[in-house]
């Protein structure tokens, strides 16, 4: 006649009802049962012929398979008029075996529903709005009660809503998900309770040991009792969470006494707030443990005294701050009227120094900008001539090596056909010329005196300048593929000289003699122009990527070569000035390095 409210119990445990509708009485009804977690319920009814039919539901089924889809479970019923039946129920749950069997008309349980559904819409949606301020209001303030508040309510709220099953519900959650996260979820919430219960007693300030030692202890209890839900013992972890609410609700109330008497404010508003609270907890547990029988009250007394407790804690928070803040802003206005009464004295002060001080402050500050524009004119003229003055001598190094290499061709073979003994003599010729053009182009005196006169855009006949430089190297050594070019490109071709010379000079050292260096020229889709240098050699290392065009950088595989570290350098610096750029293409991963140099026509 009355309640199941067995506690937590391994068996299962079995109802024998007796059922007989009254001939006026509807003959659609429903068997609901208010604990909406239960695990397994099966209902056994005989029918006509004489047969046990079975009715099941619980967390342990799919909610597909759910004879009605409600948050907890319902069983729909056809009675006939004047029949006595015998039903058997059979309930089996590692959760709390507490709960009510209510029938219900069908119309009626329709009602109760939409009742329910609005009054946990309205409570939820209260929540939601509670969260929703206080991020708001916490990412405002960054103040740790707020901060703390907000995830004391997103705690309760989750194991509220697990609790009466809505999740579950909504979205199909399986067992094995839902009681880890209800579990799991309280021992957060103790633990974040105890946190927030010494904030709002000023126990950090008032006794700091003791708050961490109530802290740590708490945080201890809830992480074994959220590590045995896991484990698959639910009954076991939950108890350990509960065993640990119950003494402190004791301490904290005690504690809240105390310091009341003593004239302890916040413990006058904790008492009161906290209080609702934790009489709804208390009747809670006590019907989980069997000692008050589930009704209405002792279902939602934790549920209910949870949203008050919200609902005031929210209202004291922001209470709280508006004192904080009003005091705040008596202590600036009263720092901003002695700041004003000192700022007054000290300007009669200023005052008298201003003037003195204006007339040399101006003649000063004249002098300070002489001085720092011609630093920087200094500055710049200084920079531009070392650098010009590096990139010239780097460049004696290609016509140099072209004398000596040519020389030692002669040398080893004094009794080589008259042509090519005519071609290597032509080659130092052209060498020593270039090296006259240097001097002639770069080192004249005039051209030192600015920056711009190093740079004299011409129109110029690419194909032409390409070909003479491909000429000073060595037959074979240059494999050259040149595709459509424009006949007239403008551009500097003293400096795109050098920049070729740098890059082929580059290939050359690092390239074996064996194999021949490959220069492909050519238009890109953009209408720029694109002249690539190739050769076989050793990959490049990553780290040492970024810094190849930095001037004087030499990586670890030139370093046993000649060379300056200006070679990569000086062709970016002429790219841009010609409104261009020089990447590296390819690495070396795939077996060959190339550098590409790209120029508007």
């Amino acid at each position: 006649p009355g309640a199941v409210s067995a506690g937590y119990t391994r068996d299962a445990v079995w109802l024998r009802l007796e059922v007989a509708r009254a001939a006026a009485a509807p003959d659609e009804w429903v068997l609901r049962f208010s604990n909406a977690v239960l695990d397994d319920v099966r209902l056994y009814r005989w029918d006509a012929a004489g047969h046990w039919v079975l009715q099941e539901a619980g967390a342990d089924v799919a909610r597909g398979n759910w004879p009605i889809d409600a948050r907890q479970v319902v069983f729909p019923l056809r009675l006939q008029a004047d029949t006595p039946q015998r039903w058997l129920v059979r309930l089996h749950s590692k959760k709390a075996m507490s709960t009510e069997l209510t029938l219900l008309p069908s119309e009626t349980f329709d009602d109760v529903s939409r009742r329910e559904y609005l009054y946990y819409g309205l409570q939820f949606g209260s929540y939601l709005l509670l969260i929703l301020f206080h991020i708001f209001f916490w990412r405002m303030t960054r103040e740790a009660h707020s901060g703390w508040y907000l995830l004391y309510v997103l705690t309760n709220a989750t194991t509220e809503a697990l609790t009466i099953a809505i999740p579950q519900q909504i979205f199909a959650m399986p067992n094995w998900l839902s009681d880890p996260m209800l579990g799991v979820s309280m021992a957060m919430s103790i633990a974040v309770g105890a946190r927030f219960s010494t904030l709002q007693l000023e126990l950090p300030a008032l006794y700091p040991r003791f708050s961490r030692v109530v802290v740590g202890l708490t945080a201890a209890a809830a992480l074994c009792g959220a590590l045995l839900v896991l484990h698959g013992d639910y009954a076991a972890g939950v108890l350990v969470v509960q065993m640990t609410a119950l003494p402190l609700i004791v301490l904290f109330i005690t504690l809240a006494s105390w310091l009341a008497l003593r004239g302890h404010r916040p413990a006058r508003a904790f008492l009161f707030i906290f209080g609702i609270f934790y009489a709804g907890v208390v009747v809670s547990f006590l019907r989980n443990m069997a000692i008050v029988p589930p009704n209405f009250w002792t279902n939602h007394a934790a549920t209910l005294g949870a949203f008050v407790h919200m609902m005031l804690m929210s209202l004291r928070l922001n209470r709280r701050y508006a004192e904080l803040r009003r005091a705040k802003d008596r202590a600036q206005a009263e720092a901003v009227s002695a700041v004003r009464a000192l700022n007054e004295r000290l300007e009669e002060q200023v005052a008298l120094r201003t003037a003195a001080l204006r007339q040399e402050i101006g003649r000063r500050a004249a002098l300070e900008g002489e001085l720092r524009a011609a630093l920087e004119v200094e500055t710049r003229t200084r920079e531009e001539q070392q650098d010009f003055v590096a990139m010239v001598s780097h460049e004696f190094h290609t016509p140099l090596a072209i004398i000596n290499t040519t020389a030692q061709q002669i040398a080893r073979n004094t009794e080589a056909p008259r042509e090519k003994t005519l071609q290597r003599c032509q080659n130092l010729r052209e060498a020593s010329g270039r090296m006259t053009a240097l001097v002639d182009e770069y080192l004249s005196a005039d051209r030192m005196e600015t920056s711009a006169a190093t740079f004299r855009p011409l129109p110029c006949d690419l194909r032409a300048l390409l070909a003479a430089v491909l000429a000073e190297w060595a037959p074979g050594r240059i494999e050259a593929s040149v595709q459509a070019l424009p006949d007239s490109v403008v551009v500097d071709a003293s400096l795109l000289r050098v920049a070729l010379r740098n890059l082929l000079s580059n290939a050359d050292r690092h390239a074996p003699q064996a194999l021949a260096i490959r220069v492909q020229a050519g238009m890109l889709d953009d209408g720029r122009v694109q002249i690539t240098v190739s050769n076989e050699g050793e990959a490049l290392p990553a780290d040492e990527i970024p810094r190849l065009f930095q001037k004087y950088f030499r990586g670890r595989i030139a370093q046993h070569k000649p060379g300056a570290g200006l070679g990569l350098y000086l062709v970016q610096r002429i790219a841009e000035l010609h409104g261009g750029q020089v990447i590296l293409a390819s690495a070396g991963n795939n077996g060959t390095i190339s550098f590409a140099l790209r120029l508007p026509v």
